[in-house]
Formats: structure tokens, sequence, C-alpha cells
């Protein structure tokens, strides 16, 4: 028979056993707890496909990547297209970052282009558009995802861009009523409507992206964005900068890496802005002005450089900023490149104002279009 003393001695043996198997359980399951809540918490905020275009910017990707590692967003994948760099680049992020999506191309594809492919796969409700020339600060995902999470009707909006030295480097384009644009560098605090959010940082809706089919591909590299937003606003849709979400910039670094095709771009995709995103009368009315206001303004630098060496007209704020001056040659190339997509860009405009919701006229009241240069 056993006694009761004799019942205590297994189970106090078996004593440690339990809690051990107790205190097991019991973190299993607060660990379980935590993966669920953290699945819960990432499936509540909108996922944000990071897309970023490199081309030989090894040293500068590093620092864009270092500084992406401390932001406080939860829920962001990053994609990487590489213009077939020569630098080492695809090595170092396959060797020091593998969680990265990485695309390689075989060749310069530009801006556009890449940027098109890396949103077909990616997975987020929101497109981050990158440069690679960038350092971001903790927070500026998050800023922009809660004002857009606000309207519907936000299809793109811009972080603040600064300079290294915290001077401001673009506070959002503006267009002017040929459809010339220029970059505002005033200092804001406030959120604000632009014309055009700059590609340095632009979140865009993913599903608005894919409505306007992406950036135009045939603009290869500059005002591919001014594009989009402009096309944007003509659908009814509205676009913002976002001064508290910040990004440093260095500006243009890797287009100066392909400095002698810019000043081409820059130029012919002007020319094929103002005759697609006009309407048919106003394209053809602007375009004769604008080619007769920066002829005359030409003739006008050329003639006091052959009588006295110098000018007092200085360069248009758009030549600072935006792209370098084109040459007579650069003029005639853009003309050339017109004349040869010209049915390209006429079935471009016929589907932009058969789809029109604000005309140009309502654009200038809202003053997106604007009268003067900012």
């Amino acid at each position: 028979m056993v006694t009761a003393n004799e019942q205590l001695v297994p189970n106090a043996k078996l004593f440690p056993i339990v809690s051990s198997a107790t205190i097991f359980y019991g973190s299993r399951n607060l660990i379980i707890v935590f993966i669920i809540k953290k699945i819960n918490q990432n499936m509540s905020v909108p996922k944000v496909s990071i897309i970023i275009v490199n081309y030989n910017g090894k040293e500068l990707l590093q620092k864009c990547l270092d500084s992406l590692l401390n932001v406080r967003y939860d829920n962001f994948e990053i994609i990487l297209v590489d213009n077939n760099s020569t630098d080492g680049t695809v090595e170092f992020i396959t060797k020091n970052h593998p969680s990265i999506i990485l695309i390689k191309l075989d060749s310069n594809k530009g801006f556009a282009e890449p940027n098109n492919v890396a949103a077909k796969i990616s997975k987020g409700k929101y497109l981050l558009f990158l440069n690679n020339d960038t350092v971001v600060t903790p927070n500026f995902i998050s800023e922009m995802v809660k004002v857009m999470e606000t309207d519907k009707k936000i299809a793109i909006c811009q972080s603040l861009l600064l300079k290294p030295d915290g001077s401001v480097d673009s506070s959002g384009d503006f267009i002017d009523h040929l459809g010339v644009v220029y970059n505002s560098k005033t200092e804001i605090d406030e959120i604000r409507e632009v014309s055009s959010a700059r590609g340095a940082s632009m979140l865009v809706r993913s599903d608005i992206f894919e409505k306007l089919d992406g950036f135009d591909q045939k603009f290869f590299v500059t005002f591919e964005d001014v594009d989009l937003c402009w096309r944007s606003w003509i659908l009814g849709y509205r676009v913002l900068i976002i001064p508290t979400s910040i990004v440093y910039h260095e500006g243009g670094i890797t287009i100066k890496k392909i400095k002698s095709e810019i000043a081409f771009h820059g130029f012919k995709n002007q020319l094929a802005m103002k005759i697609t995103n006009f309407e048919p009368i106003l394209a053809m009315r602007n375009m004769m002005l604008f080619f007769g206001i920066y002829g005359i303004r030409e003739l006008k630098i050329w003639l006091d450089y052959t009588i006295s060496g110098s000018t007092k007209l200085s360069s248009t704020e758009y030549e600072d900023n935006i792209a370098p001056k084109p040459s007579f040659k650069v003029i005639a190339k853009s003309i050339f490149w017109i004349l040869s997509n010209y049915g390209y860009l006429l079935k471009k405009q016929r589907t932009i104002n058969k789809n029109r919701v604000y005309s140009t006229t309502i654009l200038k009241k809202m003053n997106i279009i604007h009268n003067m240069k900012q």
C-alpha cells in the first residue's frame, strides 16, 4: 500500500519538468501571439515598393541603402534596377543586400523604362520612386503614406528635397502656360499642391500608375515624372508635396554621367509634352509661341555677344535647374525626333483628351498651370 507521503515524492520530482514545460509552452504562445500581431500590423500598414534605378552609382547607392536601414516603416520591399553598370554594383548588391529584388538590364535603358519594369513585378499599394543619390530620413515614407491614405484622389506626392547642406533642392515643379517647367526652391512648412512631383523621391498609387500606363518610355530620361504628374492632373487626380517627408538629394549625379544625352532628351521631351498634354489648338499655339519667344531670346543673346562680347540676359531657371541649354544641333535633332514620332504623339494626345477630366482652362484656374514663372 502506498502512503500519502510516498505519493508526494514522485510528484515533487515531476514538478521541475512540469514547470519547464509550462514555461516553454507559455513562451511559445507569446512568440506566436507576437508574430500574429506583427503580421496583422503589417497587413494594416500599406505595402510600399521602393524602386531605385542605378547606373554606375555604387558609392552613392550604398549611402542610400544605409539610410533605408533606419526607416521607421514596417511594410516595404526594395527593387533595384541596374542599367548594366560596370562599377561592381550588381556584385555589391548580391553580396551585401540579398533581400533586395535585383533586376539586371543588358544596357542602359534610362529612367522611364527601368521604373516601369520594376513596377510590373512590385507588390505594393504604393510605388516609391527613389533616386540612388539620395539619403532618406526615418519617417519619409510614413509621412507620405499618412497623407495619401486620407484621400484617394491624391495620386502622387513628393518629399521635400534638400541639398546636403540643408538648403532646398526642390519643393515641387510648376508648369507655365506654354508648358515650360520650373523648379521651385521655396522653403515650405505645409502641404501644398504642385504641378509636378520630382522623381527623386515620389510616391505614386500603383493602381493609378497602371491606369496611366506608367512613365512614357520614349522619354528615356528627364521630364518623365512631369509628364506623369501632368497626366494625373488631367484625369482629375491631385499631386502634392509633403514637407514633413524629408530626403537629402545630391542632385543630378547620375544625369551628369550622360550629360551629352540630357540636353537632347530634355528639349525633345519638353516639345513632346506640349503636343500631347495640351488640347490640340492650344498645343499648336503654344508651340509657335514657345519657339517665337525662345528664338527672340537666342537672337538677343547672339547680338549681345556679337556686339559687346557679353549679355545681360541671364539663362532661365529652367536651364539652370532642369536641363542643360540646348544647342542648335540639339534643337534640330529634337525637331527631327518629333517629326519621326509624330504619329505616336498624336495617338497619345487623342487618348489623353478622350479621357480628360480637367481642361487646361480649369487647371489654370486651379493654379496648376501657371500664367507666370513661380
